[in-house]
């Protein structure tokens, strides 16, 4: 072989993998695309709350893999394929139930957060501070999220934005009925003067009390969702043990069709209980 052949064959592999290499990166940004759109409502809320983009991408990612792999094994490999269509269908409904979880998490972090920074608001403004000084004093001394709000909300001010604007935005984007309330407080003071330091106390007592009754309200149901949860549980527990104790009749659920036919119905119907059981005890406070 020439040294003329050995450069064509180098030159080729390196355009063949350059050539693999961008179409891989063009399949994945129209695959996150497609993620995003058909996840439009609770992605959109996630990424208003500032929470991790980089993260959200590569968790769908390895979710869409998963659903593929999971699906393809359990029809080509096991041939169970009322299982796999039912995996397929169960796993492609889960991420807005996931990002609903880590949203209200996010929410209720930064409506805590906004209890003890009224208070310092308060406390900063009755020491004679204006409102953007109290804004960022207690910007630095909140731990985040809210701290990147509140910072967000004095750098706009600082770079010659009018501060009623900020603090329009960030309620608008946040959509958080306490953050509304703070924010509208502070508006009004802005526009037209006022006592903002009483507002704040008053404002920052209302939120203790509605976090102190949303906490009961919790603590009342908490046992009702781990009843629920243990009942949807208590199935594959009982295969399980009919399966250690050598109940040999259970593994035709698994390796007959009509077996997996009525597994795939169980599961079905377990998840559509556990669901319907949890939204009934989800209640909200107005």
């Amino acid at each position: 072989m020439t040294l003329q052949q050995l450069l064509i064959i180098l030159i080729t592999s390196v355009l063949v993998f350059l050539a693999a290499f961008l179409g891989c990166l063009q399949l994945m940004q129209f695959w996150d695309e497609l993620l995003e759109r058909r996840f439009r409502g609770p992605v959109g809320r996630y990424l208003q709350l500032r929470m991790s983009d980089p993260l959200l991408r590569e968790s769908l990612r390895w979710w869409s893999l998963l659903l593929m792999a999971g699906t393809l094994a359990l029809g080509f490999v096991a041939r169970a394929y009322p299982l796999a269509v039912t995996f397929a269908f169960l796993c492609s409904a889960a991420p807005p139930y996931v990002l609903a979880y880590l949203i209200r998490q996010r929410e209720q972090l930064l409506e805590s957060q906004l209890i003890a920074s009224s208070t310092g608001l308060a406390n900063a403004l009755k020491a004679g501070l204006s409102i953007p000084q109290g804004l960022k004093t207690v910007a630095a001394e909140t731990p985040a999220p809210l701290r990147t709000e509140l910072q967000q909300i004095v750098y706009q001010f600082e770079h010659g934005r009018p501060l009623a604007e900020a603090l329009s935005d960030t309620r608008q984007r946040l959509q958080l009925e306490p953050f509304t309330l703070f924010c509208l407080a502070l508006e009004v003071a802005v526009e037209r003067g006022g006592r903002v330091n009483q507002a704040m106390e008053r404002l920052s007592t209302s939120l203790q009390e509605w976090f102190r009754l949303r906490r009961k309200l919790d603590s009342d149901t908490s046992s009702g969702r781990y009843a629920v949860l243990i009942m949807g549980l208590c199935p594959a527990a009982f295969i399980l043990l009919f399966l250690a104790v050598g109940m040999d009749s259970v593994l035709l659920l698994f390796t007959k069709t009509t077996g997996q036919v009525v597994l795939a119905v169980i599961i079905l119907l377990i998840c559509f209980g556990v669901k319907w059981a949890s939204r009934i005890m989800d209640v909200q406070l107005s």
